[in-house]
């Protein structure tokens, strides 16, 4: 893999690493050897617990796999199976990545590990994916019934049948949270659940040809809130089967295919321990908003206004200008965090160091932009490679800057 990528990787690796503080009994150690139990009444299993590491973000330990000398992540028996589901890349990782952030309400870093989701496999997961069907008493499909025999000789009408009925879930998103017991043992504490559901539904329909047909329906927002709120009933009925420990469930509400922002999460509660369902759920007011848009315009005007001076700055010093492209996730209505990249056409590795400087600059003196408490990265990409990264961390002075190589 060429030193570009590498880099590149071991960044986005500083994002998903999953580090936290460390219990008592793990202090001083790097790699931790612990006994995990999963089941009551069942022989403890060795793993281990990630080593920590040191970023300006809280994230979790992780608990790993350990087979003699060799330590390996636990993978869940789902792996991968997200991208079936949900089929934008930005919410994939806003939904997992977002997940662990909220969980941190919960289950406290300092005391909880994290492991991938292991209670749920593929079968259960596509079961409850499927739509409801009254005549299998075994299939608990959470989505709506279709109302017709999808039948290619009657294609028109499952087509009808798609648009009458949608489905509003598309996927369930997993993470199990350990903690310490008195016998110094990690065994499950806490388990977070995503429902990822559409705002807009593609259905696809054969003919008796094999001629697909396709289209979407564009979903009310409140309906498919209130369809996930009452369909978390089985889910917890399969996880108290075996295990009572407290369950967050969250919403996590997609965008359309072709969004250029990721979705975001609307509503989130808790089923405590010894109980079946949760007395409340929370409102979520969280969103990404794209810049330049008609939407930051719209809905914030003076942000929009200075991302626009921003990039004319830019366009002054580098003629070779393609654009600047920005993310903003907000939380509140405030901005909490902005991600950018700026596409320029270079012609040496010269222009890519004067370049960064200047934009590193920029970023310094612009405090009304780039305030100091708010998060910002700065990716300079030419033909779809990343040239340099700027990092503002809230908690210090001077940006970090790496020029790849």
């Amino acid at each position: 893999m060429p030193k570009k990528q590498t880099f590149i990787v071991s960044i986005m690796a500083l994002s998903l690493v999953l580090s936290g503080c460390v219990p008592s009994f793990m202090k001083g150690e790097q790699d931790d050897t612990v006994k995990v139990n999963d089941s009551e009444g069942e022989e403890s299993e060795e793993m281990i617990v990630s080593e920590d590491i040191k970023t300006s973000e809280t994230y979790y330990r992780s608990v790993l796999d350990k087979e003699g000398e060799k330590n390996s992540l636990d993978a869940s028996q789902v792996r991968g199976l997200i991208t079936a589901g949900v089929d934008n890349r930005l919410d994939v990782d806003a939904l997992e990545m977002g997940l662990i952030r909220l969980s941190q309400e919960q289950f406290d870093p300092d005391k909880y590990f994290f492991k991938e989701g292991q209670l749920f496999d593929t079968e259960q997961i596509h079961g409850w994916l499927y739509r409801d069907n009254s005549d299998d008493k075994e299939n608990q499909g959470l989505n709506p019934q279709l109302g017709v025999e999808e039948n290619p000789a009657q294609y028109e009408q499952v087509i009808e049948a798609e648009k009458k009925n949608p489905k509003f879930l598309s996927y369930i998103h997993e993470q199990d949270y350990y903690v310490q017991n008195k016998d110094e043992e990690l065994q499950l504490g806490g388990v977070s659940i995503a429902l990822s559901l559409y705002s807009e539904y593609p259905y696809s329909v054969l003919d008796e040809n094999g001629l697909k047909y396709t289209g979407s329906v564009k979903l009310d927002k409140d309906e498919v809130v209130a369809k996930a709120k009452e369909s978390i009933k089985p889910i917890v009925e399969k996880i108290r089967a075996e295990h009572d420990v407290p369950i967050m469930f969250t919403l996590f509400l997609e965008q359309p295919r072709q969004s250029v922002v990721p979705g975001n999460f609307v509503a989130s509660t808790i089923v405590e321990k010894g109980k079946s369902s949760p007395e409340s759920w929370k409102d979520l007011n969280e969103k990404y908003i794209a810049f330049p848009s008609s939407a930051a315009d719209e809905e914030y005007p003076a942000e929009a206004e200075k991302f626009d001076d921003f990039t004319r700055e830019i366009q002054d010093f580098f003629p070779n200008f393609v654009g600047v492209i920005g993310t903003g996730f907000y939380k509140q209505d405030e901005l909490s965090q902005l991600k950018i990249e700026v596409p320029i056409q270079f012609y040496s590795k010269s222009e890519v160091i004067s370049f960064t400087q200047f934009v590193n600059g920029l970023v310094k003196k612009r405090n009304d932009t780039f305030p100091q408490d708010l998060p910002v990265s700065i990716y300079i990409t030419s033909n779809g490679e990343t040239e340099s990264l700027i990092v503002k961390d809230p908690n210090e002075e001077e940006p970090f800057v790496h020029i790849y190589q």
